[in-house]
């Protein structure tokens, strides 16, 4: 079954993604929010569901072999995407896939071996990056599968938990759960500088954007804006976060929050010049806890390309 092509207009029409033993995709209909927060004058719903993706037909490997069977995906787990190319990381598979969308196939990415807790991060260059806590390190792959030289800082990075690129100045960031920092690498992994946030971050995710570096702050339930230099710029979600765990932002600044306290994907907007105490506006939320269409058992992964949010 060939997935539909989805036109929009507006500023941002993404299309959200779920992962539990499958992956579920929802449009974001085009629609343009006021500087207030209001929807338009007739709003439409802004997360529409569109693609449901249990698994799909194996693909060539990477010596040219033609795939053979249908792969079901069992415990997904992580996942980051690129133009029509999805990175997986399952779990129960013991494997990272790469989804092409426009071939609709699953082909094995690395032999590496993963846990629950791995994560993955596509690279404006397209080269992968892929985070294991229990190792101090982030490993570095081409778009092919060749294994790059990994990116270490002993005594400043012990256990990465999120990786990022800086768009505008090619920077690569690695948030540590350990030390709860971030360490930035250029292209050739030289360690430039330790951010260590001004007050104390709990890092659970980290995700780069227009105003920043976004982070996911476990204990203080909400998402923490930071400058390059660790001052925070400004704080969402303080008031409807319970247990905020993956992160993504669009380039128009949209930021996409998982809260495992409620299976919810919560939508915030920031607002620039708003009151003190009154820096956001929830546009809305998805989910809740079940195994039906539109609810979530676990939220495990989010990434954002372009008009997609998976």
């Amino acid at each position: 079954m060939r997935n539909p092509i989805c036109l929009f207009t507006g500023s941002f029409p993404p299309v959200f993604v779920r992962l539990l033993s499958l992956l579920t995709a929802i449009a974001l209909a085009g629609c343009t929010i006021s500087a207030t927060g209001h929807s338009p004058e007739t709003p439409r719903p802004l997360l529409q569901q569109w693609l449901v993706l249990s698994g799909a037909q194996a693909g060539a490997s990477q010596l040219g072999f033609p795939g053979t069977g249908y792969i079901t995906l069992r415990r997904p787990t992580a996942l980051s995407a690129r133009d029509n190319v999805i990175y997986l990381i399952d779990s129960g598979l013991n494997r990272i896939f790469r989804y092409n969308r426009d071939q609709q196939t699953l082909t094995p990415f690395t032999n590496l071996p993963v846990s629950a807790n791995t994560r993955i991060y596509t690279a404006p260059d397209r080269s992968v990056y892929i985070t294991e806590p229990t190792r101090a390190e982030v490993l570095h792959f081409s778009s092919d599968g060749t294994q790059l030289p990994s990116f270490v800082s002993p005594g400043n990075l012990a256990r990465p938990v999120s990786v990022s690129v800086d768009e505008s100045t090619g920077l690569i960031l690695v948030a540590d759960g350990l030390f709860d920092q971030i360490i930035t690498f250029n292209n050739m992994g030289r360690t430039l500088s330790v951010v260590k946030p001004q007050q104390g971050i709990a890092i659970a995710s980290m995700a780069t954007g227009p105003d920043g570096i976004y982070i996911t702050d476990r204990i203080g339930r909400r998402v923490v804006v930071l400058r390059t230099d660790g001052t925070i710029r400004y704080v969402l979600g303080a008031q409807h976060l319970g247990n905020p765990g993956a992160i993504a932002v669009s380039r128009d600044n949209l930021v996409f929050v998982n809260d495992n306290f409620d299976q919810t994907i919560k939508v915030f907007k920031a607002q620039k010049n708003a009151p003190q105490g009154e820096s956001e506006t929830m546009l809305t939320k998805v989910g809740g806890p079940g195994s039906g269409p539109g609810s979530f058992n676990s939220i495990d992964g989010l990434a954002v390309d372009g008009s997609i949010l998976y």
